[in-house]
């Protein structure tokens, strides 16, 4: 009798257990960053605003942590990359005004902080 008592918790507490982890909660979706430089074609020694669009899901975030711009030209060595933080304005757009002061082929990281999620797209950019 004691043996079936044993038996009957056991597959009481495994019922509990198992019907605890069925109760997943949905992960929340990732947030999205999407890079672009206003104008498009960006001439040396001229204003560019560069653009950082924010979205989790089909919402734009509006409270990102930090949206920081890591800007180098191709050959640059770490030490030479520049950071620059960017201001919210709206639709979930985080900008920077800068001006590149050489051609060449440049990248750009939009490093993005947003409840609670990190995410840095890496971008190539030309400037003529």
């Amino acid at each position: 009798m004691l043996k079936m008592k044993k038996l009957f918790a056991l597959a009481l507490i495994s019922l509990f257990v198992l019907g605890g982890c069925s109760q997943e909660k949905e992960a929340p979706e990732l947030i999205e960053v999407k890079f672009k430089t206003i104008p498009e074609n960006i001439k040396v020694n001229k204003e560019v605003e560069l653009v950082a669009t924010v979205t989790q899901g089909t919402e734009k975030v509006e409270d990102a942590d930090e949206v920081t711009f890591e800007i180098w030209k191709e050959g640059q060595t770490k030490d030479q990359h520049k950071k620059i933080e960017a201001k919210h304005t709206k639709n979930g757009e985080y900008k920077v005004t800068y001006v590149f002061k050489e051609t060449g082929k440049y990248y750009v990281i939009s490093h993005t902080t947003a409840r609670g999620m990190h995410n840095m797209p890496k971008n190539e950019v030309i400037v003529k």
